[in-house]
This record gives C-alpha cells, structure tokens and sequence, in this order.
C-alpha cells in the first residue's frame, strides 16, 4: 500500500522564498535518497495578501510501510534535522500528516479495551547490560545467576540476551522483583550485592542502564505465555515538553494494544535511576514493555499498523511537527520462558 505523507507548512509572505530555497538545497536530494519522493507542491491561499500567511502544501510518496521504517530510521540524521531546525525558526507553524485512498470499510478498527490491570505486586528494578567485551558474556551470566540466589527479597530475577543489540541500550536485559521497595533498600544493603553483583557489573559491563519502575499502566491479554519475547523501551522526553503533551503521549501508548492484538501483555513506566544506575547518557524518562508470542509479532503486525506508523510515531519524528521524545531511543528485545509482566500485573475490571 502506497503512503501518502502531507506537510503543511506556515509561514510569513516573506518567508516563503526562503522556505522554498531551503527545500530545494537542503531538503529535497536526501528525501528522495529515503525513498520520501516529491508528488506535488503548492501554495494556499493562491495571493499574496496583508492580511494573512502562506501555507506551502507538500504531497510526499512512500512505497509501503516497510520503506516508510526505512525513510524515518534516517529522519534523525544531523542534515534532516538541522532543515527542520531550519525550519522551525522561520515558520507559524507546520505538521505532516498520512493519507489513504482507502474506504472506511476497510480502515483498520480499533478494538475493545482488553485485559486492563490496577496496578503492580511487586517492585520492580529494570536494566540494560551493555557489555565490556562479547567474550564476557557467559562469564557474566554465571556471576549473575549465582549472585542472586543469595540476595534477600528478591522474588524473581530474569537475565535475558538482547536478540539485536544495536539497537539496544545493552546486550542484557536484566528484571529484578522484589517484595516491595523497602526489600530492594535491604537487598542493595545485602553482602551478596555489594560484594557478588555490584563487582560482576563493575568488571563485566561497561554501562548498566538500571531504572526502578513507576507503574503507568498496563495490560493482560496472554498471562500464561512461554517461549515468547519481551520488549523493553526505553524513551527520553524532550527538555522543556509540557506536561499535556507528555500525557498525551502516555496515553496513546498504552492505547496501541487495543489497535495491535500482537502485543499480548504490557506495562508503561515513568523510569526512576536506581542507586545501581551508571552511564553516561542523559536520564531516560520511560520504560515501555510489551510481550509477544514470537519476534514475527514483534517485527511484523506491531511494525507495520498505521495505528503505529501514523499515529504514534507521530511523537518521536522530527519530521512530524509532533515531536517531544528524543530521537536516540533504547529498543531491546529478548526471548523469555514466562511473562515478568503476567507475575508483577494486578488484573482490574475497566
């Protein structure tokens, strides 16, 4: 299916030949390297008046969903963003939007609310391993899985090796449950973490991401699931987003489930820096889970919805207009035996 984007963009009279300068030298070469191609370009209202601005119309071509991925994988490179950057100083206002040719018969639905929890049981602490070097994974695996064996309250401690770490803040995504946060102060005060896990993090891994988790909200669609994959993401607001938009967005996240039945179970997070916290990026703001029955959920119906790719994503382009989150984002995803999101969730009636 064919992708039509729109940009609308305002400006002063005066500002439209520099807009239009701006698109054709800095613009126009690197979209179409992206597979982003030009339809059409027009100016409302058609006179220039005193009284009132111009909107230069922008009708984009993109192939399909996957070359759409493709094109915004590119949209935070420095040239893009520092034309939108470009733009913004000069412009009233501006939004992209997408189109279809598609009748409302055969518009994706949204579906019913489903499996809506109240809350968590547990405290949980999440982190991304990023390794020192590969050869030390099975090393740390080791230490890990002895250390904690002796670390008081802790309920449940999940190691599982990210699938595509490149694309991931570590090559481990680590969940620790605890009885609540009182047990997680003691566990953190415990010899065997401070002298088993704190010196296995130390000498194995070179940045740990490691985050306590404010329950947001979530859902149970599939609480018995095994052999599935559990994706963590990890996102940073803006400096300076307002506090709507940020529960804006909150919302629309944990409104993606209803629109995409892949996503069996899920919980979103404000991400609180735990005192085992050490990297060097600026602090992330969320943490936003999800299990699927297998990568092909993952990768395939979560990927290509529109609900997702006009929707949300919305909130992460620097194209769109939209943007409050930060374009470096941490997405982690590994294979799981059982759902850490089915044992923490409190199942609810909406």
């Amino acid at each position: 299916m064919t992708i039509t984007v729109l940009d609308q963009i305002v400006v002063a009279p005066d500002e439209l030949a520099v807009l239009e300068t701006l698109l054709e030298t800095r613009y126009l070469p690197g979209a179409a390297a992206r597979g982003l191609q030009l339809q059409s370009k027009q100016v409302s209202p058609p006179v220039i008046t005193a009284e009132g601005p111009l909107t230069l119309w922008l009708r984009w071509e993109v192939a399909d969903a996957g070359a759409w991925w493709g094109m915004r994988a590119q949209s935070g490179c420095p040239e893009v963003y520092t034309f939108w950057d470009a733009v913004d100083g000069i412009c009233l206002s501006r939004k992209r939007t997408y189109l279809t040719g598609q009748s409302a018969a055969e518009l994706p639905a949204v579906g019913e609310p489903v499996g809506c929890t109240t809350g968590v049981r547990f405290h949980r602490e999440t982190a991304q391993l990023a390794l020192a070097a590969a050869e030390k994974a099975e090393a740390l695996e080791a230490l890990l899985s002895t250390a904690t064996e002796d670390v008081p309250g802790l309920e449940q401690a999940v190691l599982g090796r990210n699938l595509a770490p490149e694309y991931a803040a570590g090559h481990y995504t680590w969940d620790l449950l605890f009885t609540d946060g009182s047990a997680a102060q003691t566990a953190r005060e415990s010899r065997a973490w401070r002298e088993m896990v704190l010196p296995a993090l130390a000498e194995h891994c070179r940045a740990v991401h490691a985050f306590a988790l404010d329950y947001l909200g979530g859902g149970l669609r599939a609480p018995g699931i095994s052999g599935g994959v559990k994706r963590t993401a990890y996102f940073r607001l803006l400096p300076g987003t307002a506090p709507e938009a940020a529960a804006n967005f909150e919302r629309d996240l944990l409104e993606m489930p209803r629109h995409m039945p892949a996503i069996v179970n899920w919980r979103l997070s404000r991400a609180l820096p735990a005192a085992w916290n050490r990297s060097d990026v600026p602090p992330w703001t969320y943490v936003w889970e999800q299990d699927f029955a297998d990568v092909g959920g993952l990768t395939g119906p979560y990927m290509t919805h529109p609900h997702h790719w006009a929707h949300i994503d919305r909130w992460f382009d620097p194209e769109s207009g939209d943007q409050i989150v930060d374009v470096q984002i941490s997405h982690a995803f590994c294979s799981v035996e059982s759902s850490v999101l089915a044992n923490e969730l409190l199942k609810g009636e909406r």
